[in-house]
């Protein structure tokens, strides 16, 4: 686990990395410290399975059949120990994930009753990517279905070759309630522009109040005021 940990933190975000990255990559890296300078919160990211300090050398190139599918209890599993081992800080109040982390955070957050704001950039129902999943699909329904305990929003771009938008559309309309967002930015699949992040940030702050409070009901300290 990496943690980026901002004075005066008192509740966790967790960060989920996309596929072919870890906790270790600089991109993550430099999302995850940006996240915890303005955010206030304290960033957590870990390697997803079979990736980082977790992968097997003697694995083949490409995506194993169903790889994601049989890997979500595993990853949903980390997060949770994970939020347990940050206790100490506060509660896991946040949720964002890129790509394939993504994908693994429909169940993650669906599990996971603290977390009150959810973000997941470049994900939906994988049509691509070297992906041949059949029930990979269906169980991002069925969470994104459970999300009724958070605010959720959902950045995506026009011309990805992986989620495509009507599979989108598919995981955006299971999620329950009206207050949820999503919105498009134009690009491929990798390109996340400075202004998409910044959404996201101005999204989890809108709703720290609200964090605040659950902070408080399990005994952590104030979050920082909104700058």
């Amino acid at each position: 686990m990496k943690l980026y940990r901002p004075s005066g933190a008192a509740a966790v975000l967790l960060l989920g990395h996309g596929g072919g990255h870890s906790k270790d990559s600089p991109r993550f890296e430099r999302l995850a410290r940006r996240y915890a300078d303005e955010t206030g919160l304290a960033v957590a990211c870990i390697d997803a399975v079979d990736h980082g300090e977790r992968q097997d050398l003697a694995t083949g190139e490409g995506i194993p059949s169903g790889w994601h599918s049989r890997a979500i209890d595993r990853m949903v599993e980390d997060w949770q120990a994970t939020a347990a081992a940050l206790e100490a800080i506060g509660p896991a109040i946040a949720y964002v994930g890129f790509s394939m982390g993504a994908i693994f955070g429909f169940p993650t957050t669906a599990a996971m009753a603290t977390i009150q704001a959810a973000v997941f950039v470049a994900g939906g129902i994988p049509n691509g990517g070297g992906i041949d999943d059949p029930r990979l699909g269906p169980l991002i329904l069925d969470a994104a279905s459970s999300l009724d305990h958070c605010q959720v929003l959902m950045l995506n771009k026009t011309d990805d070759d992986i989620f495509p938008i009507d599979g989108v559309h598919a995981v955006f309309d299971a999620v329950p309630g009206t207050t949820k967002e999503l919105l498009f930015w134009e690009g491929d699949h990798n390109d996340w522009p400075p202004d998409l992040i910044a959404c996201s940030i101005a999204f989890l702050r809108q709703h720290l109040e609200q964090a605040d409070r659950v902070c408080r009901n399990a005994g952590g300290g104030t979050m920082p005021e909104q700058r």
